[in-house]
């Protein structure tokens, strides 16, 4: 039997560098991907990923089945009329946001250089640092965007009905993702300042223009999140319990 200590949840505010982690015997989605690989060798991310969500949808219907819920009812309200105009109002509303304007500029920049870097890299060698520099900021150009986006979207759609539960102003998943959005955006501009000492770029060199850009996408979080990094990541953050380092 498993009796390996999951940290519970610590996989919902990570950068999925999983190679880099020291948590992986202690994450469960970890695990889950490395079985699904052994079990489905030949099968893709995107089958993956569909395969776990039939897998989480039929684990919730068994939930409802067994609480007394009427799961069919929860369905034709999750895909009525009026939640899916409050849906596409909220999507409309971070599209249209400064912040994720500037994180999707970056995200689209970013993208392109790596690409052109990639491509020199094959030409020359560069230094070990340049390479892992060049690897961090490819890893981390479309989590940027997709870190805002989503920290956007959990603060437009949280509940201030009366009579729902409070969030915590503090430990909410808006704030969790802000501060892994800020993490990685200043991982990303110690990628790139390597990057141009490695090249030896000049002070007006346009790559400056990205690090630029990443400031203001920070400045921006904090500004939108200003208790994000209070946020306590589990694992990442918070120190083990006796319990825990025990078992």
């Amino acid at each position: 039997m498993d009796k390996t200590p999951y940290i519970e949840g610590i996989f919902n505010y990570c950068n999925r560098r999983c190679e880099l982690c020291a948590f992986t015997e202690r994450c469960g989605l970890f695990r889950d991907l490395r079985a699904y690989e052994q079990r489905h060798p030949d099968r893709g991310p995107l089958e993956q990923v569909h395969d776990n969500f039939q897998e989480c949808f039929r684990l919730l219907e068994q939930w409802c089945k067994r609480e007394g819920i009427d799961f069919e009812a929860l369905q034709r309200e999750a895909q009525s009329e009026e939640a899916e105009a409050q849906m596409k109002r909220a999507e409309s509303e971070v599209h249209g946001d400064p912040l994720q304007k500037l994180a999707t500029a970056y995200t689209l920049a970013a993208s392109k250089l790596v690409d052109g870097l990639s491509a020199a890299r094959t030409l020359r060698r560069w230094p070990p640092d340049v390479d892992a520099a060049v690897e961090t900021i490819g890893w981390y150009a479309g989590m940027i965007g997709a870190k805002v986006h989503r920290a956007l979207h959990g603060f437009a759609d949280r509940s201030e009905e009366p009579g729902d539960a409070v969030e915590d102003v503090v430990q909410n998943d808006w704030n969790g993702t802000a501060k892994v959005a800020r993490l990685i955006v200043g991982e990303s501009k110690d990628a790139w300042r390597i990057v141009m000492q490695g090249g030896n770029a000049p002070e007006d060199s346009p790559l400056k223009e990205l690090v630029d850009l990443l400031d203001r996408i920070d400045v921006a979080l904090e500004e939108r999140f200003p208790r994000a990094m209070d946020f306590l990541r589990p694992g990442f953050d918070e120190p083990l319990s006796a319990s825990v380092l025990n078992e």
